[in-house]
């Protein structure tokens, strides 16, 4: 008996509706890109050369602020919307003064890190997202001119700065533990940097946060560092530098019984007086100052 047109017209229906379910069940979930970089660089930019970064994800910050400091040249060779001069900080602990140069390449990488944190949107008045990074050098031949000054002091040279993974608030920023990568030769974990809201005024100090984290805090560059409130043969922790959004480097250096001292104030004290780490004659007092130097390819 032939079939019915209605019942031809059934059978295609169903059959329509049994392809486009099996359709449907094949398709995969979304998947989540493992690639740091990748996973950044999908979220675009707040502006031209500025990456969007993510308060959440730790890997994929850490990665574009890699490649953002990979891009920039130097300033008076390949310099790239940078220029920048050398600049010099003098360093007095324990009896030994250390003159610490950060190169033009370093300065610009310094900027250029401000620059991104203070365009990240949705964080307080000034929209600031905190950024932070390690100061990585190596002393190097003495700095006096060969008269046997030793007042002169040791120099320092500036080789790297290295940005850990981290997660961020306006005024906060948490590491994630992650392997840095290897130390160069004679290389060491000599400092810290990161960006505050607001200006010198109110925000140009270390925080309790900082402080903690100089006493508690963990770095990892492939098995060396560790626990930084230990001492290590790859440490020689010069100075703090604190950026705020609305003013200049303010320098810290880094009297660790001095800094040590302060914590246990705050973490036990009526008062946590960290203002007197910039008043002059305070018993905490540790602020020192920058100096630019001529740049002999523009003079």
């Amino acid at each position: 008996m032939p079939a019915s047109p209605l019942g031809v017209i059934s059978l295609y229906s169903a059959a329509i509706a049994s392809l486009v379910g099996a359709v449907h069940l094949r398709q995969e979930p979304h998947k989540v890109e493992h690639n740091p970089l990748v996973r950044g660089l999908s979220r675009g930019e707040v502006s031209p050369g500025i990456p969007r970064l993510d308060p959440d994800d730790a890997m994929a910050n850490a990665a574009l602020l890699r490649l953002a400091l990979n891009e920039v040249g130097t300033p008076g060779f390949d310099e790239r919307e940078c220029d920048a001069r050398p600049r010099t900080v003098s360093v007095l602990l324990d009896g030994r003064l250390s003159r610490v140069r950060f190169g033009a390449r370093a300065v610009c990488q310094l900027r250029k890190l401000k620059q991104i944190s203070a365009a990240q949107p949705g964080f307080g008045r000034h929209g600031l997202g905190e950024v932070a990074a390690f100061l990585l050098g190596r002393r190097m031949a003495a700095a006096g001119d060969g008269d046997g000054d030793e007042d002169a002091g040791d120099a320092v040279d500036v080789t790297r700065v290295v940005v850990p993974p981290f997660r961020f608030s306006r005024d906060t920023v948490r590491f994630v533990d992650a392997d840095l990568g290897a130390l160069l030769p004679h290389e060491k974990l000599i400092g810290t940097y990161h960006t505050h809201p607001d200006d010198d005024l109110t925000q140009g100090l270390l925080s309790t946060t900082d402080l903690a984290f100089m006493h508690r805090g963990h770095a990892d560059f492939h098995g060396e560092v560790g626990w930084l409130g230990r001492k290590s043969a790859r440490v020689d922790w010069l100075l703090d530098i604190v950026e705020p959004r609305d003013g200049h480097w303010n320098v810290f250096a880094h009297d660790g019984a001095r800094l040590a001292e302060l914590f246990r104030r705050c973490q036990v004290g009526l008062t946590c007086p960290l203002d007197q780490l910039r008043i002059v004659g305070s018993p905490f007092y540790v602020l020192t100052r920058f100096y630019e130097e001529r740049s002999p390819w523009r003079d």
